[in-house]
């Protein structure tokens, strides 16, 4: 039995099978090949897709990564900036601050106080106190001085181009004594009341002017010993209001410092408030509210009349018992006031030559 070309009859079954050509055999092994070495295009898709997402996720973060950088570091540079810029205005600050300081309005002098417990071997502290502090005039108490030793000791601890006026103890005594020291810049006259019987407090009197007032301020500096009882005390009180009354008769514009040994800080005790009752007598107002001596009282005092006080302060610069008490003062402007005098004498002196 013939077949036709390509068809055969199968061993197994008998039937016929129709078989391809080569060319259909040869494509055929080609496809299968081809199948065989390449995946799923679905999956191949899909992968191509996750590379792409991944591709797309890393460029992502990469920039984001750049733009953080970026704006870290334009961070970094504003807050470099604004360190600059805050360091800039401290600096401003203090530069305004310290012209504030060292800038005192006109007519204002710089004054310290101390109780120096001895200046013999203090003279060169006590210069450099006056010129390390831009003092214009340093008063002070318990020099310990004598009339041998008190023209040395202070030239010896006045800064170049100051004077000084004192009054050593008289009565033998060790100890006591009281000095002013001022610049020659402020012309100063010492003022001796001799007619009075002072003998409970030593005390020492400048008359100062300075160009930019139009009065002179007077500066009484008192030393008041301790250990008083009542009636040394009231004694104390008495030839203090007689000494106010004689400068009073020719100033209105008055500084009285110095140590009164009175403990102003205990209003309980009776020599404080019988001393308080002295100060409304003379318009004196007391400025000095903190510690001065070493056991927490306050000793060293600062009363003024008519005269303007600020930037007081309290400061511990010498190994003596009393810390310094610094400050500025200047005489309160009465201009106006002795205007109205001057125009009073004028109209006295008018009426007189109507008189005449």
């Amino acid at each position: 039995m013939s077949f036709c070309e390509g068809v055969t009859v199968c061993p197994r079954c008998g039937g016929m099978h129709v078989s391809a050509s080569p060319l259909e055999e040869e494509a055929r092994r080609q496809r299968d090949k081809e199948i065989a070495t390449s995946q799923n295009p679905v999956q191949e898709r899909s992968v191509n897709l996750m590379c792409q997402t991944n591709q797309r996720h890393v460029i992502k973060q990469c920039d984001q990564s750049k733009q953080t950088g970026r704006e870290q570091e334009k961070n970094s540079q504003q807050a470099e900036q604004a360190g600059r810029d805050q360091g800039d205005d401290e600096d401003k600050e203090r530069s305004v601050d310290e012209c504030e300081i060292n800038q005192t309005p006109p007519g204002t002098i710089r004054i310290g106080l101390l109780n120096v417990r001895s200046m013999n071997p203090r003279t060169s502290r006590i210069s450099e106190l006056i010129t390390g502090n831009n003092v214009d005039v340093f008063l002070t108490t318990e020099t310990w001085l004598t009339d041998e030793t008190a023209v040395r000791v202070l030239r010896e601890a006045s800064p170049e181009g100051f004077r000084f006026h004192y009054q050593v103890r008289t009565d033998g005594r060790r100890g006591g004594g009281v000095a002013n020291q001022f610049s020659q810049e402020l012309q100063g006259e010492q003022i001796h009341f001799d007619s009075l019987n002072i003998t409970t407090f030593e005390f020492v009197v400048t008359v100062l002017q300075h160009d930019d007032w139009d009065q002179p301020v007077v500066i009484i500096n008192v030393y008041l010993p301790p250990g008083y009882n009542q009636q040394q005390f009231r004694r104390f009180l008495n030839e203090f209001q007689s000494l106010l009354d004689e400068v009073n008769r020719n100033y209105s514009s008055i500084i009285v410092t110095g140590d009164f040994n009175i403990h102003v800080n205990n209003e309980r005790r009776s020599f404080t408030d019988e001393f308080y009752h002295v100060w409304p007598l003379y318009n004196l107002t007391q400025h000095v509210e903190e510690p001065t001596h070493r056991a927490g009282n306050t000793l060293d005092l600062v009363l003024t009349s008519n005269v303007e006080i600020s930037d007081l302060i309290v400061q511990k610069d010498t190994n003596s018992d009393h810390s310094t008490v610094y400050f500025t003062a200047k005489p309160k402007d009465t201009r106006r006031k002795l205007k109205k005098t001057r125009t009073k004498s004028r109209n006295d002196s008018d009426r007189r030559r109507n008189r005449n």
